[in-house]
This record gives structure tokens, sequence and C-alpha cells, in this order.
């Protein structure tokens, strides 16, 4: 579906007009920088992470992640879909970066203040504790900060290599300002509100940047709300569909703080953050492919083409690291949070096994945004959502964190499954998906079973392991994908304009 309105004029066409190719050198160039500022600003979102956790142990990160899982929730208000409508509006007529810039900052400015009241709410609610409540007013702030942020203009002009590098600096400056002032769980209201700086210099940054290189002026912004019931009407599909991602994601952290406790839920918080520690490689190809799949509404070969290349880099990465994760998984959790979270590790590994399926659905399920087709890409994942929500309220007051474990595989191969059918049966782009999955499955599965039969006792030499793993799986991805390797090299190196 396409977004179209009086207040805000669709872009000019001639009948005759074709999209432009894709440049596959622009794609390779954000990608490649995308990817390592985020490896880079990984590495040290990590090594926060591990400090913090052995500072201040399973029950107080239990406490923070049950209150971002609730600010979370919340953040679907601030942006109900808008940036994601604008970015694919603005990718397809880059003259309106003004009106909808304005627009939009009006409308996420109003409902942030409104998350914010309901944040006040549930802290008066006074549902998990003080604790939980002094946190839900500290978090509560991210909901301004992300208001206010431009990156979708960026995403859209594909101008993402400065923003994404001043990202990195600024991510970098918190590391020493935890190591200095986080020592003990009493530390705990001050480790929430440090984590607050960054994304706020992010969002200024982006600001200064759009204005620096004409992509649109802060300084001309003025409230307005032309336009905004068009937007909205566009936007609605995506906001069910981030709500129920994000109960998805949080639901199994919110009931277990019911049922099981601060403990548990850092416990299980920790090996599912660790395994969401995949999605950078997911936010970087989608960061880089959304532009160029907007553009491809309308021309079905290229769009079928692009697909089948953005679905086969995903399985190419998302099955090495679901297997080596599970093959492997609790010895890198020991190694990072020490003993005091050992019942991570055995979580970790299984929720390994779903980046493999959640890599496949943003093949499959995700593009159908910059496509236009936002409501059955909510249909699909109301349908996981559902199942999840389902099976959790069971499995977690009889199993604890492994019901919240099966419920997520349960209900992220779900998505898939109906993902593949509504993908053939509505024929949008559609191409065979097993020729794609196939290799990278059976080489991945192969490499990790071998790791799995090895006696216990080598599993003190568990990265040697890992490493024999990774370059076992990078020889298949050479032999089986030598075109696409040979291509994006050329790419990067320069030797190939499109």
């Amino acid at each position: 579906m396409s977004f179209v309105d009086k207040a805000l004029p669709p872009p000019i066409e001639t009948v005759d007009s074709a999209p432009t190719p894709p440049n596959r050198r622009r794609i390779a160039a954000n990608f490649v920088v995308l990817a390592g500022t985020s490896v880079l600003g990984l590495a040290i979102t990590i090594l926060i992470s591990v400090y913090v956790r052995r500072a201040l142990g399973p029950a107080a990160i239990g406490q923070a992640s049950w209150a971002l899982a609730a600010i979370a929730y919340l953040g679907v208000v601030v942006n109900p879909g808008l940036t994601t409508v604008g970015q694919r509006e603005l990718a397809k007529d880059l003259r309106r970066g003004q009106e909808l810039m304005a627009l939009i900052l009006t409308l996420q400015t109003a409902l942030a203040v409104v998350a914010y009241g309901l944040a006040l709410a549930i802290a008066a609610l006074d549902l998990r504790g003080h604790a939980v409540n002094v946190l839900l007013l500290i978090q509560g702030i991210s909901l301004f900060v992300s208001a206010w942020n431009t990156g979708w203009v960026l995403q859209a002009h594909e101008r993402m290599v400065a923003p994404s590098i001043a990202a990195l600096v600024f991510n970098a400056l918190q590391l020493p300002a935890f190591l200095l002032l986080i020592h003990q769980p009493d530390d705990l209201y001050l480790y929430v509100a440090l984590g607050l700086p960054a994304p706020l210099l992010g969002a200024l940054y982006n600001l200064w940047y759009v204005g620096r290189h004409g992509l649109a002026s802060p300084r001309r912004l003025r409230p307005t709300l032309a336009g905004a019931s068009a937007l909205l009407k566009e936007a609605w599909p995506l906001a069910l569909t981030q709500g129920a991602v994000l109960i998805y994601f949080n639901t199994g952290t919110i009931i277990l703080g019911f049922t099981d406790g601060d403990d548990a839920v850092g416990q299980y918080a920790t090996a599912y953050r660790l395994m969401m520690v995949a999605a950078v490689i997911t936010a970087s190809l989608w960061n880089a492919y959304f532009p160029v799949l907007a553009r491809t509404h309308d021309a079905p070969a290229q769009a079928t083409q692009l697909s089948r290349e953005y679905t086969g880099l995903l399985a190419w990465m998302g099955f090495p690291i679901a297997a080596l994760g599970w093959a492997c998984g609790r010895h890198v959790v020991a190694l990072m949070y020490g003993p005091a979270f050992a019942a991570a590790g055995p979580y970790f590994e299984w929720l390994c096994l779903n980046i493999a399926i959640t890599f496949l659905n943003y093949g499959l399920v995700a593009s159908l945004v910059p496509w236009g087709h936002s409501k059955l890409q909510f249909k699909i994942t109301i349908a996981g959502t559902a199942m999840n929500v389902g099976i959790s309220l069971v499995a977690i007051p009889l199993f604890g964190a492994w019901g919240a474990i099966a419920a997520n595989l349960i209900a992220e191969a779900a998505v898939f499954a109906i993902g593949l059918l509504v993908r053939r049966r509505f024929n949008i782009f559609w191409h065979p998906v097993l020729p794609i999955a196939a290799p990278p499955l059976v080489c991945s599965a192969a490499v990790a079973l071998a790791i799995a039969a090895l006696p216990r006792t080598f599993d003190r030499y568990w990265w040697i392991e890992l490493a024999a793993g990774t370059i076992v799986l990078a020889a298949c991805l050479a032999v089986f994908e030598r075109a696409l390797v040979g291509r994006v090299i050329r790419v990067v190196l320069g030797r190939q304009g499109s």
C-alpha cells in the first residue's frame, strides 16, 4: 500500500519511467560500515554488559530488565510505525524531507508525553516494588530521546556512514563512566541513568547532520499536523506489528517477573539479550537494503532478485551463528558473566536456534514492509505473537524459563511457515526458499552436531572448537556461494558500479 494524501502529494512519475537499478556498491558500502561500526559498538556494549552484570548480580539485572521491557511497550506509543512509513515515502521522493520530518517529530513529541504519563501510572500501581518504580521513571526519559531521533531521514537518503561512526563514539564514551561509577548492586539507578546520554547525543548529532547536508532544515521546523491522518492510517499496521513483536520479545521477561522472581528474570534476560546480539547483522542488512527494496515495489524482476539475494545473505549469516551458539553457548556465557549466571548458559544455547529462523523471517516477512504490504506483515506477526503469549501463559508457570524458550521457538517457526505460505500464495515477488536455505542449513547443522558429539573432556578447548567450526562454515560459504562472495568483494573494492 502506498502512502497518498492531498496534504502530502505523491511523487511525480511519468508512465514510461523505470526504477533506477539498485546501486549494489552503495548497498555494500553501507552494510560494511554499518556492520563494522555495529560490531565495534557491540563489543563495547558486551564489555559494559559483562562488567555491569558481574558488579550488580542477577537480581538487580532482573529488575532493570523488567522495567526496560515495560518501557519498550510504551515505545510503540511514541513511534507507532511513523518513521518506517516516513523512511519509505522519503526514499521514493527525497524532496519531501522537510514536511515529513516536521510532521513526524510533532506527532512523536506529543505521543512521548502520553507515553511517559503511562509510565508514571504504571509506577503508581506498584506492580513490582519500589526499585522497579524508580527504574521506570528513569528509563522513561528515553521515550523523548527516541521521539527526536531522525536516523530514518538519513537511512532514506542512504547517508548512514558518518552517523553510524558518531553513534559508535558516543557508545564508547559510556564505558569509562560505567567502569568508574558502577561497583555494587546499590548502583543500579546510576547504571540506568548512565545509559541515557549516548542515545541523546546520537539524536542531536543526527539532527545536526540532517541540517548540515541540506536534507532538511531543523531551524525551520514548525509543529504541524498537516497530513497526520494519512500518515497514521499508513502507520497503524506497523504500530500493531511493533506492539506484537515487543509482546513476543518481552512476554517471557514480564511473566517470569511475576512467577519466578528477579533472579530468574536476570538469568533469562541475560541469555535472551546475548542471543539478540545477532540482531546487529539483521539491522545492518535491513538498513542497507530497505531503500532499494522500497524503490523496487513496482519492478517485479528487480524485487525478486533482491529478495533472493537478501534472503541468501541472511541464511548464510544466521544459520552458522545459530549452530555455533547451540554447540558452545554455555561456555561463552560462563566466560563472560561468571558463575553467578551459570543458569543462563543452557538457556542461551537453545535460544540460539531462534536466530536461524529469525534471520529467514527477515527475508520473508519483514521485507513486506518496504514493498507496501504492512497489513500482511501485521497479520503474520500477530499470529506468531498470539501463539507465543498463549504458550507462555501455560508453560512459564509450569517450566519457568524453559517454557519461555519453547514459546519463542514455536512462535518463530509459525511465523516462518505463515510467511512462506503468504509470499507464495499471493505471489509477492516469490522465489523458492529451499535452494537458498538448504546449503547453509546442512553445513551449519553438520558442524554443530560434530562439536556436540565430541567427548566432554574436550569442553576445556571449546574456543578451538568454535574457531574450527567458524573456519569450516566460512569454507562452505565460499564453495556454495562463490558467485555471491565474488560479487560482494568486487563491489566493496569498487570494481562494480552497480
